[in-house]
C-alpha cells in the first residue's frame, strides 16, 4: 500500500466513520474513531488536556492506521502523523439528512454506529443541531483552507465518499 496513516476529516454526517470502515476493511489496518477515544460514554468530552496523550497512545505512535473524526485541538499533530489526509465536503442538508437518519437508525436498532461503543445512545440534541447547522459556514472554511496549504502530503477532497474507489485511491 502506498499509504500507511489516513486520517479521514469533514462535519458531523459527513460519512467519515464510513469512509474510514471501508479503507479499514480494505488495508487491514486498525481504525480509530476519536469520538471513542475523546468522548465518554455520556458524550461528553474527556479532558481536552489529555487528548494529546490520548492520541499518541492509541494511534499516534503507530506505523499505521485509519483514524476519522475533527477535533481540531489535535489536528495538527494527526496532519504531521498521516501520509493521506481525506475530507469529505458535504452540504449542510447533507449533514443534517444523515445526522438525523442514523441517529433513528441506531436507535431503533437497525443499525450500528460506527465507532460506536455498544450500549451508547446516538444523541442529536438543539446544541448538537446548531453546531451542524453552522459548521459549514465557518469550520468548513477553515477546513478546506488548511487543505489546500498542505503540500507535503497527499491530500483529497470528495463531495461523493461513496463513490471513492479504494483501490484506486490506496494503490
Amino acid at each position: 500500500m502506498k499509504y500507511k496513516r489516513i486520517i479521514v476529516l469533514g462535519g458531523s454526517g459527513s460519512g467519515k466513520s464510513t469512509l474510514a470502515n471501508r479503507i479499514s476493511t480494505y488495508t487491514g489496518y486498525p481504525i480509530y474513531h476519536l469520538d471513542n477515544i475523546l468522548l465518554n460514554s455520556d458524550w461528553s468530552q474527556k479532558e481536552k488536556t489529555e487528548w494529546l496523550n490520548l492520541c499518541k497512545k492509541e494511534f499516534l505512535s503507530k506505523d499505521t492506521g485509519v483514524v476519522d473524526g475533527n477535533y481540531s485541538s489535535v489536528l495538527k499533530e494527526r496532519i504531521d502523523w498521516a501520509d493521506l489526509i481525506i475530507f469529505i465536503n458535504v452540504s449542510t442538508l447533507r449533514h443534517l439528512f444523515n445526522i438525523f437518519k442514523r441517529s433513528l437508525m441506531v436507535n431503533l436498532g437497525f443499525e450500528k454506529r460506527h465507532g460506536m461503543e455498544k450500549g451508547r445512545k446516538d444523541i442529536v440534541d438543539l446544541k448538537f443541531f446548531k453546531w451542524v447547522l453552522n459548521w459549514n459556514k465557518g469550520h468548513k472554511k477553515d477546513m478546506i483552507e488548511l487543505m489546500e496549504s498542505i503540500k507535503d502530503r497527499k491530500v483529497i477532497i470528495t463531495n461523493s465518499p461513496r463513490k471513492l474507489d479504494i483501490n484506486i485511491l490506496l494503490n
